[in-house]
């Protein structure tokens, strides 16, 4: 029996047009699971028989390839090479860490094709949304792509950070209608319970101000 490889677990990836936690929750493991496995872990046995049901049996009437996804061939256009750089963008992910806050890895746990408008921004990242204190413009699972070479600018959506006592940091993303030298004065817009549609922050503790450039839907 063929064994499943990193290779054949990226072209499940590419033709379901499947994000890492999405396998993940189709075998019933975590993300960081399947990162080993695109490392050159191979899986488990039952997880082997899960893929191969995934790749050529209960799913294999399912579309192949997105439309607009495929490699044009030589010399003919391709969009997924117009709009998408090399895969070297760092995603983070994040838990709750309270009511629309998030505590991030320190660590990536996936890296993903660096889109057309950060081709130049090294530096720049991604970070995988949880909670719903943004709804409609962010939702639990997509992941907002921050640059941090950009100044705040208000009207504009931003990761507001501070540093947690792990190393790690605390985070929360939220539209910023203006500053004053002492607060960050943000909105929500769609605040848990018993919270507030416009607040503020204190610029002392969350000290940077990161602007969200743009997001991969989850």
């Amino acid at each position: 029996m063929n064994m499943v490889t990193e290779q054949d677990i990226r072209a499940l990836l590419q033709a379901r047009g499947w994000r890492q936690a999405e396998l993940a929750a189709a075998i019933g493991v975590s993300q960081p699971t399947v990162s080993r496995w695109l490392g050159g872990q191979l899986p488990d046995p039952l997880a082997q028989e899960r893929l191969r049901e995934l790749i050529g049996g209960a799913y294999a009437n399912m579309p192949a390839l997105r439309p607009g996804l495929q490699d044009s061939g030589p010399g003919r256009p391709s969009p997924a090479r117009d709009l998408l750089g090399e895969r070297d963008l760092a995603v983070f992910a994040a838990v709750e860490g309270g009511p629309g806050d998030l505590v991030v890895s320190t660590d990536p746990i996936d890296i993903v094709p660096r889109p057309w408008f950060m081709g130049a921004v090294r530096d720049g990242f991604a970070v995988l949304v949880v909670g719903e204190s943004m709804v409609p413009a962010f939702r639990p699972g997509d992941m907002a792509i921050v640059n941090p070479r950009l100044a705040p600018m208000r009207g504009k959506e931003h990761i507001f950070m501070q540093e947690s006592v792990d190393g790690g940091f605390i985070a929360t993303i939220k539209h910023l209608r203006g500053w004053t030298e002492q607060e960050w004065l943000l909105r929500q817009f769609n605040p848990p319970p018993g919270g507030q549609e416009e607040f503020s922050l204190p610029r002392a503790l969350w000290r940077r101000a990161l602007r969200v450039v743009g997001k991969f839907d989850g």
